[in-house]
């Protein structure tokens, strides 16, 4: 997550703001077409993060980054979704990915990761080429518009400018490759991530779980190479969910909806560019509240989106919790006897 100060982060979820705002209304008044806006403000809505990202001193690297892999992602996702197995081994080989990259840099471990989430997310709507080519089509034009209203808001809010200086794209490169190639390392850590997620992808499937595609997301997003962060991060994730499901169906419970619910959704977007890089659970609370509210625009019941989302959640923060848990005592325990064996 970000660590930037609030003098600067409120002022750059301001600036992600214009291009949601920009697919929301279009969503709104094209009444039939807004099925399309809601896939396309996902994908701004995902890149707009990387706003808060840093991978070398290009600051539009890791919107670009991300945008371009996800559009990828979610095409080869989409196809996918036809052959459980391959999208079984896809998302294995990404979430092997995901872990190794964590090892260099944190962008490029956010990076890889929304990759991964847009593999499952399109795996679960699976399609021929020509629906491939839309899904990633939108996805593609929402992060345009997202990165192009960015760069236009950075040049006017005094609290961004300069913000788009950067030195030449030789050199960032440079910079780029000497990073990956002088960190890259393998470990056990990439098979836990991508154990976990199959398993995951497995137990939704076998379950028949509507919006299944959360509890591989959920294991990618709070596994660390350490079981207690997994812990603390897995903990956190599940309280805030909890608090945004609650939230989302509570606002459709009372009869919010249509232009109400895309204007709360608009309003948890931008709580939660702002507090990430505080509590975890508070920006998980936002970010769940966001994507229920934007899903019941396109017809998802908030209180079924909820209880799917849950426990999803549940089911791929426990996975990760407890395989990694029962590796670590495993490891320790085998140390202890061959040590043993040794001293004898």
């Amino acid at each position: 997550m970000a660590s930037l100060p609030p003098s600067r982060q409120w002022p750059l979820a301001l600036a992600c703001m214009p291009g949601l705002i920009a697919i929301m209304v279009t969503g709104l008044l094209s009444g039939q077409h807004l099925s399309v806006c809601l896939l396309a403000l996902s994908g701004a809505f995902t890149v707009g993060f990387g706003a808060f990202k840093k991978l070398t001193d290009y600051p539009l690297a890791p919107m670009l980054s991300v945008a371009v892999g996800m559009g990828a992602a979610a095409w080869f996702g989409s196809l996918l979704g036809n052959h459980f197995w391959l999208l079984c081994l896809a998302a294995a080989l990404m979430a092997a990915i995901c872990a190794l990259m964590s090892a260099i840099d944190d962008a490029l471990w956010w990076i890889t990761l929304q990759w991964s989430i847009a593999l499952l997310v399109a795996g679960a709507f699976p399609g021929n080429v020509q629906a491939a080519d839309h899904r990633a089509m939108f996805i593609l034009l929402g992060a345009a518009v997202e990165i192009a209203t960015f760069v236009l808001c950075a040049w006017f809010l005094s609290a961004t400018q300069g913000l788009l200086a950067h030195h030449s794209l030789r050199a960032n490169l440079a910079e780029l490759r000497t990073s990956v190639l002088g960190r890259f390392r393998l470990q056990r850590y990439g098979a836990y991530c991508a154990s976990v997620v199959v398993l995951c992808l497995l137990l939704v499937h076998h379950m028949g779980l509507q919006h299944g595609y959360w509890a591989p997301m959920t294991a990618l997003v709070v596994l660390k190479a350490h079981p207690t962060d997994t812990l603390k991060r897995g903990v956190a994730r599940m309280v805030g969910t909890l608090g945004g499901c609650l939230l989302a169906a509570g606002l459709g419970g009372w009869g919010i909806s249509g232009a109400g619910m895309g204007a709360v959704g608009l309003l948890c977007a931008f709580m939660a560019y702002g507090v990430q890089g505080g509590r975890y659970s508070l920006f998980t609370l936002f970010v769940t509240a966001t994507v229920i509210t934007t899903a019941a625009l396109g017809g998802a019941p908030e209180w079924q989106a909820a209880v799917d989302r849950m426990t999803a959640t549940c089911i791929g923060g426990g996975l990760a919790i407890v395989l990694l848990s029962l590796e670590t005592w495993l490891g320790v325990h085998l140390a202890r006897q061959r040590n043993e064996r040794q001293a004898a």
